[in-house]
């Protein structure tokens, strides 16, 4: 009865590399989800460059705005981007599904022409268990990955890190950033308080243009100083 896959090699090779290649495909869709899932749960030590590019574009986000980012907007950004070998995930699913579709519309094609050539429906019988068994196989493999479970988890985790852990720190080091701003425009203001009697006599000492690069200097550096603080 199996003899009759050697009548067609050529397709019954074609279904079977689709088939395979289907089921790799989702796993490879899996692990790296299962990879990415385990980091979150040290993502603060995490060496993963995904997971570090994701905090580092988050940070930028959080202080180019200067207020809270839409988290769950960007972890979908971030999760619709994710790549295996510069191919993204995303891509890896749907190319399993269509892959699928290719090995069983094959197995039609071989079908037909087994009956066109007068085989009986006993003799192209395999290529209906091959269909059967190779939906089979997607589907439990499908079941077992859950791809669309691990990018809930992944989902979850991510947001809650930014949200509970992440932001908190950046506002932190935002506040800090602000005070240290408002020590140095004390310092510069309180020395320049100091300095100004001696300076307006220096410059009193100099005649018309002569007077404008001391005066210059102090604008600058005050304009400086202003642009630090709120940088």
């Amino acid at each position: 009865m199996f003899t009759i896959f050697f009548e067609h090699r050529l397709l019954t090779g074609l279904i079977s590399a689709f088939l395979l290649l289907s089921v790799i495909c989702q796993i490879i869709a899996g692990l790296v989800y299962h990879k990415l899932i385990s980091e979150t749960d040290n993502i603060s030590a995490t060496e993963n460059k995904q997971i570090k590019q994701c905090k580092q574009k988050y940070a930028s986000y959080y202080k180019l705005n200067g207020k809270m980012v839409n988290t769950e907007v960007f972890v979908d950004r971030f999760i619709q981007k994710i790549c295996f070998a510069k191919i993204q995930l995303s891509r890896f699913v749907h190319a399993s599904g269509q892959l699928m579709m290719l090995s069983i519309l094959l197995a039609g094609i071989a079908i037909c022409l087994s009956l066109a050539a007068g085989n009986t429906l006993f003799q192209i019988m395999p290529y209906y268990l091959v269909s059967i068994l190779g939906l089979y196989l997607y589907f439990s493999v499908s079941g077992i990955v859950d791809i669309q479970e691990k990018r809930k988890i992944l989902k979850t985790n991510l947001t809650d890190y930014l949200e509970n852990y992440f932001v908190p720190r950046l506002e932190s080091e935002r506040e800090n950033a602000m005070k240290e701003g408002v020590k140095k425009r004390e310092k510069y203001a309180l020395e320049f308080m100091t300095d100004k009697e001696g300076d307006e006599k220096t410059t009193e000492s100099y005649s018309g243009a002569e007077a404008q690069p001391v005066v210059k200097h102090y604008q600058d550096e005050l304009e400086n100083l202003l642009e630090e603080f709120f940088a």
